[in-house]
């Protein structure tokens, strides 16, 4: 090799290598670098573009929310947080505060209780959604007002746990807030034949619909919420019911009711080496039971609830009459019978509303919930034009349960009388009758049950015999 080549060689090792360009693609970051360089999410939680796109139309809907200043990523948030079957948090969030808040928030019972009645259910969700909302939008409020007047708070020590604290509160009652919206919610829903399970519309915005005129009306709130507990002791009862035919035994299938096994099926839980393979079968309607035959008839005929609706009805008499129509009407559906309403104060009109076992016409039920006739004339109770209102709301024929409400002191004269017991019994009805804070007079002599009550008490004896048809 020539000499010359060879000092150029060597000249070159000797020079320092280059430091690699902080700006070339392969060079290499520290981590201190790469936290600067990354950047945190709009999101505190994961949320997909429908998330994204459902928390624009929050804004765009909730006045709840445009007042409390929520912009499209935080109603995305707490809309996932209330609609999302499991929502994650993500590592890190433009507001810190708001991430905070929100894993505060799933860490709590309470929130997780509320979670079981709002997940996949956009109505519920939405409502969660604007108490998260708010409560978060007064936590910075209060956050920004401390901060104006005290130095920042100190990670770990005694000014970070109140930080948590107050995150914590707020956290508290936007669940409690929520919970309460979200169940009244189900109980109008459920009253008005909507929602999951229910023979009505699941739309969420008839849903919602529905719900913002229960909620912006104090009659059919208050009558909603009672409708709920006659609701509850109605399924009470009806569980409660006897069923007929028990002691025809038509056969053997395989079931789950201990009630129901068979002897063998006895001996072998006696048995320890068949004992638990017994249990298992059991718990997978395995087991062999007696098949029964009921010998009560399937179908039945329609329920009528008349309701007094004159001066003296007015109030909480009016409110208590038309929640338990409601939650009558209910027991009418689940038993798959056709219902009807009928309000009436004396001679002076009456309203009258058909509500078959299918789907019931919800913007109807509520003009009748809210409406009241208030006034009223010599006649107490539409005896003289009860047969003409049975033909005129449709009724079906079959053996037909009757249900009136009133608080007047009743006056029937005989001819009158003797005509209605003639069309009650050709129509097959059964007259039941609730007598509010008076004595049933006249109205014993048409009834086959009267029950006098100081007040339509969910909890009382004579609305549970109702309850129970």
């Amino acid at each position: 090799m020539d000499p010359n080549e060879l000092l150029k060689l060597l000249d070159l090792s000797a020079k320092p290598a280059r430091p690699p360009d902080r700006a070339a693609p392969h060079a290499i970051i520290g981590t201190a670098d790469f936290e600067s360089v990354e950047t945190a999410g709009p999101t505190a939680l994961e949320v997909d573009a429908w998330g994204l796109r459902r928390g624009r139309e929050l804004i765009a809907e909730s006045e709840r929310l445009q007042k409390s200043g929520t912009d499209e990523f935080a109603a995305a948030d707490f809309f996932a947080a209330a609609f999302e079957p499991e929502p994650k948090l993500m590592d890190s969030c433009a507001d810190p505060r708001r991430r905070e808040f929100l894993a505060q928030m799933l860490d709590t019972p309470e929130y997780r209780a509320l979670h079981s009645d709002t997940r996949l259910d956009d109505t519920a969700a939405s409502i969660a959604a604007g108490h998260f909302a708010e409560q978060f939008a007064k936590l910075k409020k209060d956050d920004a007002t401390k901060a104006g007047g005290s130095a920042p708070a100190v990670v770990g020590g005694e000014g970070d746990l109140e930080h948590e604290m107050t995150a914590l509160r707020a956290v508290g009652k936007a669940v409690v807030e929520a919970s309460k919206e979200v169940s009244d919610l189900k109980d109008a829903a459920t009253a008005m034949g909507l929602g999951p399970g229910e023979p009505g519309s699941n739309d969420p915005r008839a849903i919602a619909e529905l719900f913002r005129r229960v909620r912006n009306d104090p009659a059919l709130r208050r009558i909603s919420e009672l409708a709920g507990r006659f609701r509850r002791v109605a399924q009470s009862k009806q569980r409660q019911k006897v069923s007929h035919g028990l002691d025809d035994v038509v056969g053997v299938e395989p079931g789950g009711d201990i009630g129901r096994l068979l002897p063998s099926e006895l001996v072998r839980l006696a048995v320890p080496e068949l004992e638990l393979d017994t249990l298992r079968r059991l718990v997978e309607r395995q087991t062999l039971c007696r098949e029964h035959h009921a010998v009560e008839p399937v179908g039945k005929g329609p329920v009528l609830i008349v309701t007094d609706q004159s001066g003296s009805m007015e109030g909480a008499k009016a409110h208590t009459a038309k929640a338990l129509a409601l939650a009558l009407a209910w027991v009418a559906r689940q038993q798959r019978r056709w219902a009807g309403l009928v309000a009436y104060s004396g001679g002076s009109g009456e309203r009258l509303l058909a509500l078959p076992p299918g789907r019931w016409d919800e913007s109807a039920l509520c003009d009748w919930l809210a409406a009241f006739i208030g006034r009223g004339s010599d006649l107490d109770l539409p005896i003289e034009e009860l047969p003409r209102m049975y033909k005129e709301i449709g009724a079906p024929t079959g053996v037909t349960d009757v249900v009136m409400v009133t608080d007047a002191r009743c006056r029937i004269p005989a001819d009158l009388r003797d005509r209605f017991l003639v069309w009650k019994r050709a129509t097959k009805a059964r007259v039941v009758a609730l007598v509010i804070d008076n004595p049933p007079g006249d109205l014993a002599l048409v009834s086959d049950e009267v029950h006098s009550v100081r007040a339509l008490d969910p909890a009382g004896d004579a609305v549970g015999r109702v309850l129970s048809l």
